[in-house]
């Protein structure tokens, strides 16, 4: 009897010890689909949430792109607007003390020479900049020759001149401008990024028959190398201190140019004393046709990269 009772105990105990693991299990396997389920809905919103927030940023890049193109077009055709519209007249460089040579030989060297490298120096404000357009005036009137300019506004040069921003953009066969002091040069140390342009300019002035007149404040900024390449030095007014810290050649040609200002009584402020095998003396040069109030501070228009 006691066995019988026993053995029922043990029998019903079974039964629901069973029952109870089956409906665990089943309990388990349903927390697992729904953990599950919980899971494939949380990748599916961040999927939804991933693909729109990566379509707007497309639209809003797109709209950016828009809005940066028309802008710039703009701002091209404004420049296309205020351009002079005049053509490039002739005024030659008058000679008012001739040291040595013929100023028209080195005008024809100028005008005709498929390749030459020239170096404008001079104190700021001292008339650079006018004197390099003239230049720039004189050979296109002469010769139709391509010029292009750097570190110039582009909506104050008349259409003849090229206003160009990379020496990538250089035509082959062109006459090319550029102001180091109207550029904005991406590097912290500028005088190592305004070497780099200069020599990138001469490397290929050979190669694609280029003529460039670079203006600059101080050969101390410049690399012998690139110095030694030039064929003609144009000097204006020098700084106070400037002719101090000149590289040796430049600082002898200065004192030259100082001893010859003197004996002329050319006016400093329009005079230019002109170093080249050619002709060595000093030299006055009108403004460019287009010159204006727009034009002489038009420059730090450009970054160069």
């Amino acid at each position: 009897m006691r066995n019988g009772a026993t053995s029922g105990v043990d029998s019903g105990y079974n039964g629901w010890g069973k029952k109870g693991i089956g409906q665990g299990a089943r309990f388990f396997l349903l927390c697992a689909d729904s953990n599950s389920m919980a899971k494939k809905k949380s990748s599916l919103w961040n999927f939804v949430v991933n693909l729109f927030s990566s379509f707007f940023r497309a639209i809003i890049l797109l709209l950016s792109s828009a809005y940066r193109l028309i802008t710039g077009s703009v701002r091209s055709a404004a420049a296309e607007v205020r351009k002079p519209r005049a053509g490039a007249s002739y005024v030659e460089l008058k000679a008012v003390n001739v040291v040595d040579g013929s100023l028209e030989g080195f005008e024809e060297k100028l005008l005709n020479s498929k390749s030459t490298v020239g170096l404008i120096i001079g104190a700021r404000g001292s008339g650079k900049s006018a004197l390099g357009l003239r230049i720039l005036e004189n050979v296109h009137a002469k010769t139709n020759r391509k010029v292009c300019a750097m570190g110039f506004g582009e909506g104050s040069l008349p259409r003849w001149v090229k206003v160009i921003g990379n020496a990538d953009d250089i035509e082959e066969g062109s006459f090319v401008l550029v102001d180091e002091g109207g550029i904005i040069f991406s590097s912290r140390d500028s005088m190592s990024d305004a070497n780099k342009l200069l020599s990138n300019l001469l490397l290929i002035a050979r190669h694609k028959d280029l003529s460039v007149l670079f203006i600059s404040q101080n050969s101390a900024n410049l690399e012998v190398n690139a110095i030694r390449q030039v064929d003609y030095l144009l000097l204006r007014k020098p700084s106070l201190l400037q002719k101090d810290f000149e590289r040796k050649k430049i600082r002898e040609v200065y004192e030259q140019a100082e001893r010859n200002f003197r004996e002329s009584r050319a006016d400093v402020a329009k005079a230019t004393f002109v170093y080249s095998d050619e002709f060595r003396g000093i030299v006055e040069n009108a403004l460019p046709s287009f010159w204006s109030e727009e034009v002489s501070k038009s420059f730090k228009k450009f970054k160069v990269k």
